[in-house]
Formats: structure tokens, sequence, C-alpha cells
């Protein structure tokens, strides 16, 4: 007699096996979101650092003469050589890069005390990562200080 079906036994033994391995496989799933959220953070940081970079490099060149960024000249440079500021504060990015569309819809910039403080998807306050020591998260922000021409993460940010 030939078999032609599969028995009870054979398909709960299959859907436990199933079972198992979707019960590994999740929390691996879990975290793709803060992943991607982190990397598109930190991607747009080495990227506005090396922007910062390439204006200080002009000014160095031209010694203090020339146009950079979306039309910004000397006037838009302070002493040492870097911009200071990257935009508008929102748009956060204008300044520095060509094209800051896509990136400031997702980044927020507010000044203190000479200083600009930047939040991205990762470092956002409401939809933020949960804490990510070392990278950025919902407490953290990037700060730009324009005397050292520096764009960091400030772990624990307090705003206020």
């Amino acid at each position: 007699m030939n078999k032609r079906s599969f028995t009870l036994i054979e398909i709960i033994i299959v859907l436990v096996i199933i079972g198992i391995l979707a019960m590994v496989a999740m929390p691996k799933f879990r975290g793709l979101t803060k992943n991607s959220k982190v990397s598109a953070e930190l991607a747009t940081a080495s990227t506005i650092q090396s922007a910062i970079e390439d204006v200080h490099s002009e000014w160095v060149v031209n010694e203090g003469n020339f146009t950079w960024g979306n039309s910004k000249g000397k006037d838009d440079i302070n002493d040492k050589g870097y911009p200071n500021q990257l935009g508008d504060c929102d748009p956060a990015f204008n300044w520095i890069l060509k094209n800051s569309s896509t990136i400031d819809a997702r980044w927020s910039c507010e000044e203190k005390n000479g200083k600009f403080i930047y939040r991205g998807p990762a470092s956002n306050k409401h939809s933020g990562v949960n804490e990510n020591e070392g990278k950025p998260d919902s407490n953290d922000c990037w700060i730009y200080d324009p005397m050292v021409g520096t764009f960091s993460l400030d772990e624990n940010c307090s705003r206020g």
C-alpha cells in the first residue's frame, strides 16, 4: 500500500521544528531598525566631518578668499577656517552639503552657546534608539564646534 499523505505526528513535528527556528531567528530581526538608524546616523556624521575638513582645506589653500558650499564665502568662515555653522538649522546641513534635503528631513538642529546641537534618526528624542552605549541613542546628540571644526557625539546630551 502506497502512502500518499503525512500523518498527524509528522505534521506536528514539522510545525515544532519551524517554531523553534522562528524563535531563534526573531531576536536577530528585532534589532534591524535600530541598527539601520545607527548606521545611517554614523554615515551622515562621517560625511559631515569630511565636508567640514574640505571647507577648511579650501580655506587654507586659498588663504581665506574663496566661495564654498551653497554660495557661502569668507564671511561665513571663522578665523580658524571652519564654517560658522553647517546650515540654517532647519534645514540642518544646507550650507555644507550640496544636496541635503533627504538628510535634513531626518535631522534637527538648535544653537546653544555658540555651538550647534544636532539629532539624527538614532539620537532623536522621540523616535530614537534606546540605550546604545558607544553609538548614538535617544539620550545623545551631535555637537558642532566651529572653533575647532569638530562634529562629535555627546553621550547623555542634556537639553534645556
